[in-house]
C-alpha cells in the first residue's frame, strides 16, 4: 500500500516537471523565433507586426511564471500568481482593449487577479494545517 501511494507521488512529480520543461521550452521557442512569426503574419504591417511582438512577450512572460508557479506555494506562490495573472490580463488587454489609457476594465483585472490570487494562497494556507 505505502509502495502504491509512493509511486503514484513520484508520478505526479514526474508530471509536473515534464510540464515545466514544457512551458520552458515553448517560451524559449517564442523567445528565438518571435522575429520570423512576427514577419510571417505582417511582413507589410509595421505597427501590427510591433503589436504581435508585444503580445508574443507578454504570453513568453506568462510562460515564465507560470512554470515557476507550478508546485509551489506560500508567499511566493503568492506572487507568482499575482505575475502570472498580470501578464495574462495584458494579453486580454492588448487583444480586445485599448492599451494606451488606464480604463475601468484595467481595474476589474487587477482586482480580480489579486483576489483570485489571495483566495488560493488562503486556500493553500488552509489545507497546509
Amino acid at each position: 500500500m505505502k509502495d502504491k501511494a509512493q509511486l503514484t507521488l513520484i508520478k505526479q512529480r514526474s508530471l509536473k516537471q515534464k510540464v515545466k520543461i514544457f512551458l520552458v521550452v515553448a517560451s524559449v521557442v517564442l523567445f528565438v523565433f518571435n522575429y520570423q512569426i512576427c514577419e510571417y503574419f505582417y511582413p507589410k504591417d509595421v505597427d501590427k507586426w510591433w503589436g504581435l511582438k508585444s503580445n508574443i512577450y507578454a504570453v513568453i512572460i506568462g510562460l515564465v511564471f507560470a512554470s515557476a508557479s507550478i508546485g509551489v506555494r506560500g508567499v511566493l506562490g503568492l506572487v507568482l500568481n499575482i505575475g502570472l495573472g498580470l501578464a495574462t490580463s495584458n494579453i486580454i488587454d492588448k487583444c480586445y482593449f485599448n492599451v494606451l489609457e488606464f480604463r475601468y476594465n484595467d481595474i476589474i483585472m487587477i482586482v480580480l487577479t489579486i483576489s483570485f490570487s489571495l483566495l488560493k494562497y488562503l486556500n493553500n494556507q488552509i489545507n497546509a494545517k
